[in-house]
């Protein structure tokens, strides 16, 4: 098997002599030209050709515009990532990066799609995602489910381990499964209790009674280590974030996209990030006009601390 790589598509790269399948041809002529008319726009791709067959097939591609790799400085430093199916004649697959800003917004930094969701592809996306946007930036929290590509990833990856980076679990999928394996209402309520309470006494307490209702349900929660999904033992760097919820709500936007060609993928993924530039700009602009230092979120959070400490 023959595989191309490359990135930052440049004209004076002899890609289109390949033999494509026509709908790659065609994405990357798009590709090429939207990253000519976008300065700063970073697209990597991979292509492989099959033994015995004349053309080069996709594998993966990944790309981020350049406001949205800049404003990642300005974002919290939690990050979650999701993955969809792209409904369509190829089975193919599409992840996404996204932030939180500070007025708690989403705000989508990265895609990337790929021809299977394997260890290789999101090791690919992950590589990618550091060297690209969060680049020298530390100690970003990474949320997503446990599929076990993303696991085997992170566990092989330096940048993504502790210090530099500290990978947890989406709660609500961790609860899923534990509902699939233990259908017991009052027990999901108590682990979503555990999962969520701040303080250390009251985790226990929770799991406790979790334990004398079930001791096979205690020891399958148990065995994933609870740094990896509550908040108590967090530190605060989760910043209140349970879930890849922000992710999945910004793949539900792209969902009318799914079932059209890549580049019409890549153009309404554009046509969000633009969206949201304009639209927080011009809410930036407003409160600046009146005085207003902050956003609404960060001073809703200000006065409730306030008024608990009187």
């Amino acid at each position: 098997m023959d595989t191309f790589n490359g990135n930052h598509f440049n004209l004076d790269i002899d890609l289109i002599s390949l033999v494509l399948i026509p709908y790659i041809k065609a994405s990357i002529r798009y590709m090429t030209a939207l990253q000519q008319l976008n300065l700063g726009m970073v697209v990597e791709w991979k292509l492989e050709r099959i033994l015995g067959k004349p053309e080069y097939t996709f594998n993966y591609m990944f790309w981020a515009f350049k406001p949205a790799i800049d404003v990642f400085s300005h974002c919290r430093p939690v990050i979650s990532i999701d993955d969809t199916h792209v409904y369509g004649k190829y089975d193919i697959k599409l992840l996404i990066f996204v932030a939180v800003d500070a007025n708690g917004q989403i705000f989508p930094l990265a895609f990337a799609i790929c021809a299977n969701e394997s260890q290789e592809m999101w090791m690919l996306f992950l590589n990618h995602l550091k060297e690209y946007v969060v680049k020298q930036r530390s100690g970003i929290y990474l949320i997503s489910d446990r599929h076990g590509g993303i696991l085997s990833s992170v566990e092989n990856l330096l940048a993504w381990q502790e210090p530099y980076a500290y990978h947890r679990y989406c709660v609500r999928h961790l609860k899923a499964n534990f509902q699939k394996a233990h259908p017991n209402k009052d027990l999901h309520d108590l682990m979503w209790m555990a999962a969520t309470d701040h303080q250390q006494h009251k985790f226990r307490r929770h799991i406790e009674y979790i334990r004398q209702e079930d001791e096979a349900t205690y020891h399958w929660l148990m065995q994933h280590n609870p740094e990896k999904w509550t908040l108590h033992v967090d530190g605060g760097r989760r910043w209140g974030t349970l879930t890849t919820n922000v992710s999945e709500s910004f793949n539900g936007l792209l969902k009318s996209a799914r079932g059209l060609p890549i580049t019409a993928m890549v153009r309404m993924s554009f046509k969000q990030m633009a969206e949201r530039f304009v639209e927080r700009s011009v809410a930036a602009m407003s409160l600046m006009e009146k005085g207003v230092a902050f956003m609404s979120v960060s001073m809703q959070r200000f006065e409730k601390y306030r008024r608990r400490a009187h």
